[in-house]
């Protein structure tokens, strides 16, 4: 079976130069598909998914019956963007707006991706540096699985909190599904938490300063059919 090559290089909006600074990373899913796509290296040999950027360059391979596929990426100096319906033909320039600061990541998840049952995977992304995390995480369940549940966190064996962003929030239904502080309901993470000084034992939400680690996410022991997006509003605070 033959290959076929995939190269993408990361522009800015604004300028409309080439970005070619150290860093960024790129998920590669299925089209229309929150499941990762087989990616492969020149030789056929199989290409770990996400990948690395190299200058600001995105280049994989497929099998040559891969007609399109979806690109969530996360580029050098944070910016998160999505290209869906990405063809080998192209688009073979994508532009981000590296004078945005308010942004969003985009991170697929699937129960056919997880490392293990009930455990904990790391999406192959990390927080942005500089960067404050908003309180206002979310899920899109695009596939439903009844009585289960998902964390998103950092990763916990590096002194992360793998629930610290959403911390038992349903996959039951196929919808948009937010972190909440409701009394007898609580599903947003404590790092988006802190206790009212003048109300003892309510909570507020408060923006949580990225530490840099690595997100995770965990679905409930039995997940098989569980998929969607994670969403994860950010707004970046450095180089002013």
């Amino acid at each position: 079976m033959g290959l076929k090559l995939f190269r993408i290089q990361l522009a800015d909006h604004r300028s409309g130069s080439m970005i070619e600074d150290a860093g960024g990373v790129c998920l590669v899913t299925a089209a229309d598909s929150p499941q990762k796509a087989t990616l492969k290296n020149a030789d056929g040999s199989s290409l770990s998914n996400p990948i690395s950027l190299t200058n600001g360059q995105i280049e994989f391979w497929t099998d040559d019956t891969v007609s399109n596929v979806d690109l969530y990426i996360q580029g050098p100096n944070g910016h998160f963007v999505t290209e869906k319906g990405v063809k080998a033909s192209g688009p073979n320039e994508i532009f981000i707006d590296q004078g945005q600061r308010l942004g969003a990541m985009v991170i697929p998840f699937s129960y056919d991706d997880q490392a293990g049952d009930a455990t904990e995977t790391d999406t192959g992304f990390d927080e942005p540096s500089n960067a404050i995390m908003l309180p206002t995480p979310a899920i899109r369940v695009t596939a439903a699985d009844s009585g289960e549940t998902i964390d998103v966190g950092t990763d916990s064996t590096d002194s992360g909190d793998a629930d610290g962003f959403l911390d038992g929030v349903s996959v039951a239904s196929e919808a948009v599904v937010k972190g909440t502080i409701a009394n007898g309901g609580v599903t947003i993470g404590t790092l988006f938490t802190v206790q009212d000084s003048a109300n003892a034992g309510d909570l507020t939400h408060e923006g949580h300063v990225s530490g840099g680690k690595s997100i995770t996410y965990t679905l409930s022991a039995g997940a098989d059919t569980g998929e969607g997006f994670i969403v994860l509003p950010y707004m970046l605070a450095g180089d002013f």
